[in-house]
Formats: C-alpha cells, sequence, structure tokens
C-alpha cells in the first residue's frame, strides 16, 4: 500500500477517540499476535536490564518505564528480576486485563523461566509462586499491586517527580522516536534529575519511517529513510497527528541531548535489522540537518535503523 493511503487513514482515524485502538486492530489479526508480543516485551526487557550492573540486593530499588503501551509483560519482568516498585507511564490508557491474560499464559514455558531465573535475585521456587499468582489474579488492579507496579495513563513528565523523586533504573522501548524535540529535550534534563547516582537509564529508540514498516499497509517501493526527503511542513501535514508522528531524528540527536545534560553515555550499539536501503544523499532535505546542534553529515542520519543508548549520570 502507497504510504500516503496509509497517512491519510491515520489522520482521519487521529480525530476520533477511539482512532488509536482502532489503528492498531490490524497488528492483532496475526493469530500468533499474544504470543509475539510476550516474547519480545520478555527478552527485550531482560535485555536490557542485562546491560547493567545494578544491585537489586542492596537497598530497596524502583525502576521507571517510560511508554507502557498496550502491554504491562516488561514492568512484572521487572518485578520478577527484583525490583521493588515500577511506575510505568504513557500518554494514552491501552492496556485490558483480557489482552493481558492471553499474553502472561506464556510465561509456563520452561524457556521463559529459566532464563529469567538466571537473572533474577529469585530462586526457581520463589519465581513460580509469583508467577502463579499473577497467573490467578482476577482483575488488573490484584496484578498491579502484588507486583508493586503503579500505571500511570494520561501523564505529564512534570507529574512523574510527585510520584518518586528518583529512580534506579528508567527505561523505554521504540517510545522515544513518538516524542516531540521539546519534550525529548525536557526528558533528558529530567533523567539527569530523576537518576540516582548508582542508577541506569537504557532507551531503545527506532530512527526509520514507520510507513515503511512489516505489516498490513507496510509500502515496500519506499526506504526505510523516506520521510527525510520532506520539510517539516509537508511531513506535518501527513503525519503531524497522534498516531502516525515520528520525529524523524537520528542517533546523534540522542547523544546531543546526552551531552548538553551531562549524562555519561556508557554504551550505545545501533543496528541495522532488516535490509538497509537508504536514499539518496541529495534527497535529504536540508531542513533535516537544522534539528541538531552540529550539522551532521547526511550520511550519518541514515547509518542505523535502530540503537540502544546506556546512560548514567556524570559524577565527574
Amino acid at each position: 500500500m502507497h504510504w500516503k493511503i496509509k497517512a491519510t487513514l491515520q489522520k482521519i482515524l487521529s480525530f476520533s477517540n477511539l482512532g488509536d485502538v482502532l489503528n492498531h486492530i490490524p497488528s492483532t489479526l496475526n493469530s500468533n499476535y499474544h504470543k509475539n508480543v510476550f516474547k519480545y516485551q520478555f527478552f527485550e526487557c531482560v535485555r536490557k536490564f542485562d546491560q547493567i550492573s545494578l544491585n537489586l540486593k542492596a537497598k530497596p530499588r524502583t525502576a521507571l518505564e517510560i511508554g507502557t503501551g498496550y502491554s504491562i509483560i516488561a514492568p512484572i519482568i521487572l518485578f520478577l528480576l527484583g525490583f521493588d516498585k515500577i511506575l510505568t507511564i504513557d500518554i494514552t490508557n491501552d492496556i485490558s486485563f483480557r489482552t493481558f491474560k492471553k499474553q502472561f499464559k506464556e510465561i509456563t514455558t520452561n524457556e521463559y523461566i529459566s532464563f529469567l531465573e538466571v537473572n533474577s535475585i529469585h530462586d526457581q521456587k520463589t519465581l513460580n509462586e509469583k508467577i502463579n499468582f499473577v497467573l490467578a489474579s482476577h482483575t488488573l488492579k490484584d496484578v498491579l499491586d502484588y507486583c508493586k507496579i503503579e500505571y500511570k495513563p494520561n501523564y505529564l513528565i512534570e507529574d512523574i517527580a510527585k510520584k518518586h523523586s528518583s529512580f534506579d533504573y528508567i527505561y523505554s522501548q521504540v517510545v522515544f522516536e513518538h516524542i516531540p524535540p521539546n519534550k525529548l529535550k525536557l526528558i533528558f534534563t529530567k533523567m539527569k534529575e530523576w537518576l540516582t547516582d548508582d542508577g541506569y537509564a537504557v532507551h531503545t529508540i527506532n530512527f526509520i519511517d514507520h510507513f515503511a514498516n512489516p505489516g498490513v499497509f507496510q509500502d515496500k517501493n519506499i526506504s526505510e529513510f523516506n520521510f527525510l526527503r520532506f520539510n517539516n511542513k509537508k511531513w506535518n501535514f501527513w503525519s503531524g497527528n497522534n498516531i502516525a508522528y515520528t520525529n524523524r531524528l537520528s542517533y546523534l540527536y540522542y547523544l546531543e541531548l546526552c551531552e548538553e545534560n551531562n549524562l555519561k553515555v556508557v554504551d550505545f550499539t545501533g543496528e541495522n535489522y532488516r535490509k538497509h536501503s537508504p536514499l539518496d544523499l541529495s534527497l535529504i532535505h536540508e531542513e533535516i540537518l537544522l534539528e541538531y546542534k552540529k550539522r551532521p553529515k547526511k550520511e550519518d542520519l541514515q547509518k542505523f535503523q535502530r540503537g540502544t543508548i546506556l546512560l548514567k549520570k556524570n559524577l565527574s
């Protein structure tokens, strides 16, 4: 499907309160949808945690997830790993207990429990007790209360500190690309305030044009960096709504934000997880380059399709 058709449909849906829900429906039609969501959330959550050196036994630890989305699998995995409190936030309320039950039952597979035990502070007996309690729960509130998870939809960034003054761990999974630059700057400023001295932040960011993403409405004829062809006015016409918005920023922008806020980049891993088909450099609009403090090379804007950045407070 041509990307402009999908963009038009999403633009129309954005005028409805149910627009985001309706936009999400095609993804759920895959018979393995819930199985795949669990697998993705589980391994991405553990993968991120495995990158840090945070002693969960030293003292009570608090985690913040930015961007809950349609699944609370990741916060529950953090609870099972050993975090004492987890705050998960989003701009909309998209969690369904019925959907959660369909996804979380996948954890009974030995592959998941064994992998969890290796990374958790709990032994297998304790893990099984906790998992069985969650599986037997009858309401979302029961699950959240037991797992010490606070789910906060419709949040404002300024409200987060009212819940917790500091966090030992802050993470997000393919969320930052949907946040406008001015709000990203605020988040990175706040991260510096929120992180404890031995705390970590780990964020995975997708840098590609989502109209090229696989699925029912994928446009297979465009580059995954097609959105770099347009100035802001034209691109906002097509995707400047709460369903389709992506900020079109590369990994360089996030590294600049770290530098501006004196956040130490412990590690950055860039990935190209699908066929790499960058734009001809001559097609990249000059206005794109103005978002950066240091003018980037055009080829660097298309260097990675996805990246994971690991941060700490710079105490030196």
